[in-house]
Parts: C-alpha cells; structure tokens; sequence
C-alpha cells in the first residue's frame, strides 16, 4: 500500500545532485530503494488498479511505466543518473506520436501530474480542433465539468493570433491552442509524504477522464 515517499527519497536527490556518477547511485543504494524505487512500484500498483478499470488500452507493464535510475547514455552521457522519477500510464500509438497518457513526475523542484499527449504533432492538434468543432455541444460539456472540477490546469501555448473569435469563450480556450495538456504541479510539502498525495492523485485523474475519452476518439480519427 502507498503511504507517500519520505525523507530518503530527497536525501537520495540530494546527493545525486550534488555528484551525479554511478558510483555516487551504488553508495546510497538503500537510499534509492527506501526513498524512489519502493514506494515508486507501490504507486504504481495502486495506479494500476485505477487505470485498469480506467481503459485497457493503457500500457500497463511495470517496466515500460516506471522510471529507471539511469538516464539513456546517448543523451545524458555527463549526467548518468536520473535526477528526478516518474509514473506513465499511456496508449501505445504508431510511431509513438500523439501518445494520450497520464502521469506522475517528481523531483527536488516539486511534483506534478496529469493528462499529456506525448510527441503531439501538427495533425494531432489538427484533428483535436476538428472533433471539437463537429461536436462542439458535447465538448462544452465536457470542458465545462472539467473546468468546475479545477483540479487540472489546461496548459499549451497559445497562438499570438486569434482564429477561432466566433467560438464560445470555452471552446476558444482549447482551439487557439498549438498544443494542449493538463497538469497540477506544487513544490514537495507535507502531502507528498503520505497517503494524501495518493488521493489528490486519483481526484485530478478522475475529473479529466472525459477529457481523455474525448481527446482518445478525436485522435483516432482517420482522414476520409
């Protein structure tokens, strides 16, 4: 059962941020299992249980969830070790583009988590506007109780200039988007080291699950 992380899970950063290199990993090891790898692979079975009556489409292999302790050495060859951790609950797509996920990130800096749509390109955000146009009733509804909910915040940048004037203020806030994503994002207090953390988690994720079903059916759609 998932009770928060703990003390060693910052000490553990803490030092790897100081002297980011294998050995440093191998020295504190009680650390990473105590304070990341333990209490990460219990949220993830508490998460597992939510997505899995979620939709079963979501990727849910503990290896191709879970962040490891090492960065790829490609691309991180001066920074061997993570500095920071993750959950990914995400459809498998073609070519691994507007990938619909749901996650959780935490580092020193803070925590945050939500609904992302990984490697999202100019088509997916194409058929995202065109889905909500052709349906725009039913997705003021859905934006407007997520919006009541406010446990997420729409995020994505905007365009400088407005092309969707005529839409309802509502709808404009998505439309006028070059991409989107939603997230809560706070700095590491009391809560993320208890159950509470668990809960908020759960809470944010159930108020954007109509977002994600809408959001899953606009992507799927194929040109004509």
């Amino acid at each position: 059962m998932f009770e928060g992380f703990n003390e060693s899970t910052i000490g553990y950063y803490q030092v790897i941020s100081r002297n980011n290199c294998k050995n440093t990993h191998r020295e504190n090891e009680v650390l990473y299992l105590e304070g990341v790898k333990y209490p990460l692979e219990e949220l993830y079975y508490e998460l597992y249980s939510y997505f899995s009556k979620v939709d079963s489409d979501l990727l849910s292999n503990k290896r191709r969830c879970i962040s490891s302790a090492y960065n790829d050495a490609r691309f991180c060859s001066d920074a061997p070790i993570k500095e920071y951790f993750y959950i990914r609950f995400k459809l498998d797509t073609v070519n691994k583009k507007n990938a619909l996920g749901f996650f959780f990130d935490a580092s020193l800096a803070g925590y945050k988590f939500g609904l992302n749509i990984y490697n999202l390109d100019a088509r997916g955000m194409e058929k995202i506007r065109d889905y909500i146009l052709d349906n725009k009733h039913y997705a003021k509804e859905v934006i407007e109780k997520f919006n009541k909910a406010g446990l997420l915040e729409v995020r994505g940048e905007k365009y400088k200039r407005a092309y969707y004037q005529e839409e309802s203020a509502v709808l404009q806030e998505w439309l006028e988007r070059k991409r989107i994503f939603f997230v809560h994002e706070d700095e590491v207090s009391s809560v993320f080291y208890g159950r509470d953390m668990l809960e908020l988690i759960l809470a944010a994720f159930d108020s954007v699950q109509d977002v994600y079903f809408m959001l899953k059916e606009a992507l799927q759609v194929t040109n004509a």
